[in-house]
């Protein structure tokens, strides 16, 4: 009996810790490739009407075959071979339920996919 209720203990805790991996929405996994946002600010949301600089690091992922697509948003640079620097300016139109929409468009295994990234507006 005790074994079963450890077995129930470990499933329930290895399942907390990979929901609680998934709850960052500014953290994209597929497989061994990640992307990550990260902003100047260190919020997990934009603010209408204000430029916020912002950081797009890659892993496992050709940076040169990598594109980012959303209203307002323009490329700054390069800052190595793992990430990029950009702005962006968030207006009302750029808005959708409260909502941005940020794509990643990238290279696996050499097949382009897509993720876009669901960022909340204050």
């Amino acid at each position: 009996m005790k074994k079963i209720i450890l077995l129930f203990y470990l499933l329930f805790l290895g399942t907390f810790i990979i929901n609680a991996q998934n709850t960052n929405n500014l953290i994209f996994k597929d497989g061994n490739q990640t992307i990550k946002i990260e902003f100047e600010t260190k919020k997990s949301y934009l603010e209408l009407n204000k430029n916020t600089k912002f950081i797009v690091s890659v892993e496992n992922i050709e940076l040169q075959k990598t594109s980012i697509i959303g209203r307002g948003i323009r490329i700054l640079g390069s800052n190595n071979e793992t990430g990029f620097e950009c702005s962006v300016l968030v207006d009302k139109n750029g808005v959708e339920n409260g909502n941005f929409k940020m794509r990643i468009i990238y290279y696996n295994e050499d097949k382009l996919k897509t993720h876009v990234f669901i960022i909340p507006v204050k």
